[in-house]
């Protein structure tokens, strides 16, 4: 049975997903280019490239895949198995533009980014044109999906909240507000970025408490798990946050889309 195409928009932009959890990614990728300029091009995003062999497409509008899912860690163990080369080519081959988020994924898509380079865009582009300043808060949160190793690792610091994903929305909100920092721990072993919550720290406001994390992010970006929580460490560490995030603008991917050939 398919699952029906939700619909998130920002102007011209749609974000299209199948997935409640990427339902939720689309909601912060919207949120993130409102903190840009409103007149872009009509565009359509499909998130998470694993959930359908073939994207739908509309007359008149570009259409980009994004590619969300960890293949690789940072030393090159392939550490998730269900997408295949052949399913990349075939939907980079019919959208406009295929993002694969995690650069550390690269050696996985072997010739394709060679022979068709306008077709390929890696890196992660999610982030706004200008990102908020670092907002105040008290203590630390985790927001996200739990399974063992999560629990594990949350277990060791329990100091740091927690927010399982299913929290109702309006809940996270505030205790990502509440906050003085996001926490983020990996759900696979190896070092790799979940890229959506790193968008979350950055629109929030707040300063990333992490396990190692792949290229473009390192310290001081982010902070150990178990960092004291003062004011001079997060103020620095938010600002190189915010400085790797400039590199890596949403907005580029749609220009880039719609500038093709």
């Amino acid at each position: 049975m398919t699952r029906p195409i939700t619909v998130t928009s920002h102007g011209d932009v749609r974000f299209l997903s199948t997935h409640p959890t990427l339902e939720k990614v689309a909601r912060t990728l919207a949120q993130s280019l409102a903190l840009g300029t409103s007149d872009l091009p009509p565009t359509d995003i499909w998130i998470g490239a694993h959930r359908t062999r073939r994207v739908p497409r509309t007359p008149g509008r570009r259409l980009v895949v994004l590619q969300t899912e960890q293949i690789l860690d940072a030393k090159g163990n392939q550490i998730w198995k269900k997408m295949t080369r052949k399913r990349i080519l075939r939907q980079a081959i019919a959208a406009d533009l295929f993002v694969e988020w995690n650069l550390i994924n690269r050696p996985f898509y072997g010739w394709m980014p060679w022979l068709m380079p306008k077709s390929f865009l890696f890196g992660p582009y999610v982030f706004p044109d200008t990102a908020p300043a670092r907002a105040p808060g008290k203590g630390a949160v985790f927001v996200g999906a739990l399974n063992d190793r999560r629990s594990a690792v949350l277990s060791d610091h329990a100091e740091i909240d927690v927010m399982p994903l299913n929290t109702p929305l309006p809940e996270i909100d505030m205790a990502i507000a509440q906050a003085a920092a996001l926490c983020n721990v990996h759900s696979l072993p190896g070092a790799y970025t979940e890229v959506p919550r790193v968008l979350m720290a950055v629109l929030a406001g707040k300063p990333l408490l992490s396990e190692d994390l792949s290229p473009p992010f390192a310290p001081p970006a982010y902070l150990p798990l178990d960092s004291a929580l003062d004011d001079t460490r997060l103020d620095n560490s938010f600002d190189a946050l915010c400085q790797a995030a400039q590199h890596y603008r949403l907005s580029k991917v749609i220009m880039r889309a719609h500038h093709k050939g």
